[in-house]
C-alpha cells in the first residue's frame, strides 16, 4: 500500500500581550484555544494535512514562545499563566524574530505557512527590526507562498497592515463579544485556508511557477468567508 504525501502546514500566531490587552486577556486565552481546536479538527477531517503550531506572545518584557513549530497532536490548550499582559508593543521585533526563525524549516520542507498577527495597538518599542525591514521580509515571504493576516483593534488596522505589506485584515471590537467573534472567524478562516492548501498540493501543475501562483491566489481573501 502506498503512502500519501502530507502537506506540512505551519500555523503561526503572533499575539500582542501589551498592557492594553489586559481587558480582554481571558477572551484572548479562550480564543487562542478555539483556534488550536480548529487546527486539530482540520487535521482530523483531512488526514493529508500535517499541522504544526508556532505561538508567541509578546510585550516589551519578553517574546514568549509558547509553542515552537510543535505538532498539533502535542499542543495543549493554553492557560492564563501563559498569557499575562504588561508594558509596551515591540510589534516589528516580534514579527521579524518569529518568521525568520521559522523560514528555513518551511523552506526545507516545502510547507505552507499562515501567519496571523493579533494586536490592539501601534508598534512602539522595537529595537532590532524597522518597519521597512518587516515590509521587505513579508513581501519576500509572500512571494514564496506564505500567507499573512493582520487582526487589530483600537488603531488604524488597514493603514498599519498596508505599511507592512499585509493585504488580509480584520478589525475587531475590543469587547468580550467582539473578541469572541474575531477568534471564531480566525478559526474558520484558518480551517478553510488549510483545506485549500492541502487541495493544491495534490494538483498537477505545468511548472513550479504555476503552482506558486495558485498558492498566492489561495492566500488572498483569507477572511472572505
Amino acid at each position: 500500500m502506498g503512502t500519501t504525501n502530507k502537506t506540512k502546514i505551519y500555523n503561526v500566531i503572533i499575539l500582542d500581550k501589551s498592557g492594553s490587552m489586559s481587558s480582554i486577556a481571558k477572551q484572548a486565552v479562550d480564543g487562542v484555544n478555539e483556534t488550536l481546536g480548529g487546527i486539530r479538527s482540520s487535521q482530523l477531517k483531512d488526514p493529508t494535512q500535517d499541522n504544526y503550531v508556532t505561538l508567541v506572545a509578546f510585550c516589551g518584557c519578553e517574546l514568549r514562545t509558547i509553542y515552537d513549530n510543535t505538532p498539533i497532536a502535542e499542543v495543549s490548550n493554553i492557560t492564563p499563566n501563559d498569557y499575562r499582559p504588561c508594558c509596551c508593543t515591540p510589534l516589528f521585533d516580534a514579527v521579524g524574530t518569529t518568521i525568520t526563525r521559522l523560514y528555513p524549516i518551511v523552506n526545507e520542507n516545502k510547507g505552507a505557512a499562515a501567519v496571523t498577527i493579533i494586536t490592539d495597538g501601534y508598534e512602539n518599542a522595537s529595537r532590532e527590526y524597522s518597519g521597512k525591514a518587516i515590509k521587505d521580509l513579508i513581501e519576500r515571504y509572500k512571494n514564496e507562498g506564505w500567507m499573512f493576516a493582520y487582526i487589530g483593534a483600537d488603531h488604524d488596522v488597514e493603514a498599519v497592515a498596508a505599511q507592512m505589506s499585509i493585504d488580509n485584515t480584520l478589525v475587531f471590537d475590543k469587547t468580550e463579544a467582539g473578541t469572541r467573534e474575531m477568534f471564531a472567524k480566525h478559526k474558520r478562516s484558518r480551517s478553510h485556508w488549510a483545506f485549500l492548501k492541502s487541495s493544491l498540493s495534490r494538483q498537477v501543475f505545468e511548472s513550479d511557477e504555476d503552482r506558486l501562483q495558485a498558492e498566492r491566489e489561495a492566500n488572498k481573501g483569507f477572511f472572505d468567508l
